[in-house]
């Protein structure tokens, strides 16, 4: 009797590590979703720049064909939640209206970044020039909320981006306006037109 309960005691055990193993890799995993896509400004062919989160492997670039056939070219070295610094969540990601900047929101342990790229170097595989900023907040939280202009990108956040010390919440989110390439951050009210 005590052997059969020994038995069943490490099959428990067992299952309860399986069950641990499981919930952890899907917490760790769990930002998974599905296709997301944005046409490319002054593209001819009319292509769109897509991401795909996936859970072993990240997120992937590429660019889609417009027309049936569905051509796919993967962006390679463009990536935004991979390495090896923590688990990483994917945000959004939005196109300047000329097509020169790629803006990208991801939270890193729970860490907002808005991060910025050349979007013709991305689409050509070139590594990151490393000249554009990038603007990490904690506590509170940052979000894209449309081009004013091809260089001016507006954000929503909760902590003073314009004079930023960590931890100085503002209790309610403003909008601001990124100037690209230096990152200058100045209060703004957004406008009605700000393409998103």
């Amino acid at each position: 009797m005590l052997r059969r309960g020994m038995h069943l005691a490490l099959l428990f055990v067992a299952m309860l590590l399986g069950a641990c193993a499981t919930n952890t890799n899907r917490a760790m995993t769990s930002h998974a979703d599905p296709l997301s896509c944005q046409p490319i400004p002054g593209n001819t062919s009319h292509e769109r720049l897509c991401v795909q989160i996936t859970r072993d492997r990240g997120d992937l670039w590429f660019v889609s064909a417009s027309g049936g056939h569905r051509q796919r070219r993967l962006i390679e070295g463009l990536s935004f939640v991979g390495g090896d610094n923590g688990p990483v969540s994917f945000g959004d990601f939005s196109i300047s209206p000329s097509g020169t900047y790629l803006a990208v929101t991801i939270a890193e342990e729970g860490h907002p970044t808005l991060l910025f790229r050349s979007l013709p170097q991305a689409l050509q595989g070139q590594a990151e020039s490393g000249d554009l900023p990038a603007i990490s907040i904690y506590p509170g939280g940052i979000s894209s909320e449309g081009w004013q202009s091809d260089n001016q990108l507006i954000v929503s956040s909760d902590q003073n981006l314009a004079h930023y010390r960590h931890g100085d919440e503002l209790g309610e989110s403003r909008n601001y306006l990124v100037h690209l390439p230096d990152g200058k951050v100045t209060s703004q009210t957004m406008p009605p037109n700000a393409s998103r």
